[in-house]
């Protein structure tokens, strides 16, 4: 046997409060601007008020149409102003990273990075295949020798002498690199 639920009448909103919202929408609008110093979300108060009335209709006629409509308007912008303080504080605010190099490099900069980024990748590229894949796996991977080790299949040992070898090769033959290593060392 099939049991039916009882059946609930369907609220209907009430017809004086909508045809009081069409009648006096732009009124409430300067209503809410007023009471809130154009602060930019009066359609949108408005509006949550008809969708509200449309979805949710008030179970009791209103005496006055207007004066409620007024009443629940403000209400309304009270709760949407709470709402966007209370996301204003969540939100942390963190100034822009300044770009300290855009404003001083120029062409002849931009091409030297070029230069010595293909310089590096060539030096990479001339390294012996255990050599490149160790040095690429820890320093581009962020991979441990020894994930390095088990993910090859050589020891770990093995992994710092290719990495070894592979960092040797870099300052001996990318410029920069040199010129790093002469300047970091005294009596040059």
């Amino acid at each position: 046997m099939l049991i039916r639920p009882p059946t609930v009448p369907h609220a209907v909103p009430s017809t004086d409060l909508v045809t009081a919202l069409a009648r006096h929408y732009d009124e409430l609008v300067e209503h809410v601007r007023r009471q809130f110093r154009g602060r930019g979300f009066e359609r949108e108060v408005v509006h949550d008020v008809c969708v509200e009335l449309l979805e949710r209709p008030a179970a009791l006629e209103a005496r006055t149409p207007l004066a409620f409509l007024r009443h629940i308007s403000t209400h309304r912008a009270i709760d949407r102003q709470r709402a966007e303080a209370a996301r204003a504080a969540l939100i942390e605010s963190v100034p822009d990273t300044p770009d300290l190099h855009a404003h001083h490099e120029d062409g002849a900069s931009a091409l030297a990075f070029r230069q010595h980024l293909e310089a590096l990748v060539a030096v990479i590229e001339s390294l012996p295949p255990r050599a490149r894949q160790c040095f690429l796996l820890h320093r581009v991977h962020s991979m441990t020798h020894q994930a390095i080790a088990a993910e090859i299949g050589v020891t770990r040992s093995m992994v710092t002498h290719h990495f070894n070898h592979a960092m040797r090769r870099i300052a001996r033959d990318w410029a920069p690199a040199r010129e790093a290593m002469a300047a970091g060392r005294p009596g040059r």
